[in-house]
């Protein structure tokens, strides 16, 4: 049996990215790398670190890859514009609280955290999970501020009050963006999935915002672009009524536009797509979590939808404005081709009215010249039947010479109409074969 050369890898890829089962506390770091579809160099030094430490090096088109090292598993995962190298440490012994050494760098010198943050690649995000046992008593927000070093949290319970999550959604002092978790009672498989969700919500949510600097970025070129087409298409009644040269002057003016917009939709469209996928998946993983209010603390989903919601509303309605004045070009040069043509087909009119004239009055004259003809041939006809005649005995036939030429005129006459209706008739049917 033959087996389709795919079938396999597409099996896989739903088991390609199975996060690490928490038993008790962990830790979960990962650096997140920009690298704009082409990761071979930073794929390279990660190659280059793999062979160092004995293990395999990761094969081009192996999207997944997690080893188990000494006192950490490290996870190298690769997106379609991202990759991330991450750190993980299971099975702390904390009941209560956090671990002692919680987001202190130098307590886990084992992690080679250097050789990540020196990848050849710009880093885009750092993210901290720290897993703990049941939250200490009196909690408050103040505290989750100084462990955070955040200006805000926003917190969380989910899981039927299982655990609790706390966001920073910002960065410390050493990079990185810090996430709690407490864990009340969820199961190691369980809680495996809620980091997962917590890295990736993380991970998307600075993803999304991506949009926003590509949005700003083209926002004043598309305003300039507004600036010149508004007042054409606004008044696209009076640009008909201009003589022609002036309405192909402006069709000039809105291709050059048109133009301009197309380079901006080919430079921001893929960013635009990316953050609606990107938005999709942060709401989905954030439904999954199935968050319930945590008192004292300001909510996740509301913290994200007040500052995020402001940032996506930008990236649509740049989207729009320029799916607008796309359709806005397009419609006025469509009226200005349109009124073009009218123009141009009114002066064929009046061309052919014009050579229909002509043609009249040169078979007017055609006419004329073809009467004045016949009488100068007949008349020269009747010339030489007089001279014939002379030559004739008709005095003793008793005809006059005069009455001979009268008798010749109309045969003559009739003679040279015939021969010139012949001649029109032959020069007809030629012209009639050639042109078919």
């Amino acid at each position: 049996m033959q087996e389709y050369a795919l079938r396999r890898v597409l099996s896989d890829e739903l088991h390609a990215r199975a996060f690490p089962d928490f038993d008790g506390a962990g830790r979960f770091i990962r650096f997140v790398f920009l690298v704009g579809g082409d990761d071979s160099k930073i794929l390279a030094y990660i190659n280059k670190f793999l062979s160092a430490q004995g293990q395999t090096p990761i094969d081009a088109n192996e999207k997944f890859r997690r080893h188990d090292m000494a006192g950490y598993a490290l996870r190298i995962e690769r997106h379609t514009e991202f990759l991330s190298i991450s750190f993980v440490e299971k099975n702390l012994q904390v009941k209560n609280g956090l671990a002692a050494n919680a987001f202190d760098e130098t307590a886990l010198e084992h992690m080679p955290f250097s050789w990540a943050r020196n990848a050849p690649a710009p880093l885009f995000h750092a993210i901290w999970v720290e897993v703990g046992g049941k939250p200490l008593r009196g909690l408050n927000q103040a505290r989750m501020l100084e462990i955070l070093q955040s200006r805000v949290v926003a917190a969380n319970q989910f899981s039927d009050d299982a655990a609790q999550v706390h966001f920073a959604f910002d960065i410390d002092d050493a990079g990185f963006s810090r996430v709690v978790i407490f864990n009340h009672a969820i199961d190691s498989t369980r809680m495996g999935r809620v980091v997962q969700r917590v890295v990736e919500v993380e991970t998307y949510r600075l993803l999304a915002l991506l949009g926003l600097a590509t949005v700003k970025e083209y926002s004043g070129r598309l305003g300039l672009i507004e600036d010149v087409v508004s007042p054409l298409t606004n008044d696209v009644a009076e640009q008909i009524e201009l003589p022609a040269g002036k309405v192909q002057a402006l069709l000039s003016v809105l291709s050059s536009q048109a133009a301009e917009v197309e380079d901006i939709y080919c430079k921001t469209s893929y960013r635009l797509a990316a953050t609606t996928a990107y938005l999709n998946i942060l709401t989905s993983r954030l439904d999954r979590m199935h968050m319930t209010r945590l008192s004292g603390f300001q909510g996740v989903r509301g913290f994200l939808d007040r500052r995020m919601a402001p940032a996506m509303q930008s990236c649509s309605a740049f989207s729009e404005r320029l799916a607008s004045l796309s359709r806005r070009i397009s419609r006025a040069g469509e009226l200005l081709r349109t009124q073009t043509e009218l123009v141009i087909q009114r002066q064929n009119r009046d061309l052919l009215k014009s050579m229909d004239e002509r043609a009249k009055h040169q078979l007017r004259l055609q006419q004329m010249v073809e009467r004045l003809s016949i009488a100068a041939v007949t008349y020269y006809g009747v010339g030489l039947v007089g001279y014939v005649a002379v030559s004739l005995p008709i005095a003793e036939w008793g005809v006059s010479l005069i009455d001979i030429k009268a008798v010749s005129v109309p045969v003559i006459a009739f003679l040279v109409w015939a021969a010139i209706r012949r001649v029109k008739d032959i020069a007809t049917g030629a012209a009639d074969r050639s042109a078919s």
